[in-house]
This record gives structure tokens, sequence and C-alpha cells, in this order.
């Protein structure tokens, strides 16, 4: 247990989606994107070349990116 308690599911997937989103928008900044993800500026999300849904700062489909080997390991 961490410092501050045990974060329910959700939480973590929020916290999960927040940081695989954070570390993308950085990514691209520093010229350095996934080819495998298309930003959608309207939406302000993630989403695979193929117009699949992918994360957003709130939400993720994580089977989807194992599935993709996006998140190996994880």
């Amino acid at each position: 247990m961490g410092w501050f308690g045990k974060l329910s599911a959700t939480e973590r997937r929020k916290r999960n989606a927040r940081l695989l989103y954070d570390f993308e928008v950085e990514c691209r900044r520093q010229g350095w994107g996934d080819p495998a993800f298309v930003y959608d500026e309207g939406k302000d999300l993630f989403r695979f070349t193929d117009g699949r849904f992918a994360f957003s700062r709130e939400h993720d489909d994580w089977d989807l990116l194992r599935k993709r080997g996006r998140l190996k390991g994880l």
C-alpha cells in the first residue's frame, strides 16, 4: 500500500490513462509520436490509424492496446 492508500480499479485505470495520454502528448512535442496513433484534436483523444478509439486523458481501451502490442507486460 502506498502513501495515499489503495486505489480502486477505476482510479487506477484513470491514472494510467492520464499517464499514457500525457506521455504520448509529450512524445509528439518532441517529434517522437507513435505512428500507430492518430490524435483526434476535436475530441482530444488518440485513435489507432484504422479509426478505433485507443485512449484519452480519462478513458482507455486496454484490451485493444494489449491486443495490438502497444502495452506489452501491462
